[in-house]
């Protein structure tokens, strides 16, 4: 697997808008801002799936995506029984950002090639937020 600047690019970019959005939901929602960013980890793995143009001839990587939002799902759940959800939530965030990076969505997907380099970077700055004020 080789990495271009695009993807370098792609990761910094992400990793700024995600450290930007967490600091956001923070200042808008100073009390429920953990519950917040754990929260949207369902929606964020439902894009990949949302992208698909179709099942047909995606290998693996139909049932990849199904098992990446039950995991969120159950991340979720986890955040809100542990007496560190920060450390939960950016838990969860740093295995979708490992999923972006080896997941290959394959042709079926309507989702551009630098998307899963943004998707992981964003996803890292969200858990590096969370972990800071951890």
């Amino acid at each position: 697997m080789s990495v271009s600047a695009r993807d370098v690019a792609s990761v910094a970019v992400g990793a700024a808008l995600g450290k930007a959005s967490a600091v956001a939901v923070r200042r808008v929602a100073p009390g429920s801002s953990t519950r917040l960013l754990a929260l949207t980890l369902v929606p964020v793995a439902l894009i990949y799936p949302a992208a698909r143009r179709s099942a047909a001839g995606s290998g693996g990587a139909v049932l990849r995506e199904a098992g990446g939002v039950l995991a969120m799902g159950a991340v979720v759940a986890a955040a809100r029984r542990t007496t560190q959800p920060e450390v939960v939530t950016a838990a969860g965030w740093l295995a979708h950002a490992a999923f972006d990076a080896v997941h290959d969505a394959g042709p079926a997907s309507r989702l551009p090639g630098w998307y899963p380099a943004l998707c992981a970077g964003y996803d890292a700055g969200v858990a590096a937020d969370l972990l800071a004020r951890h």
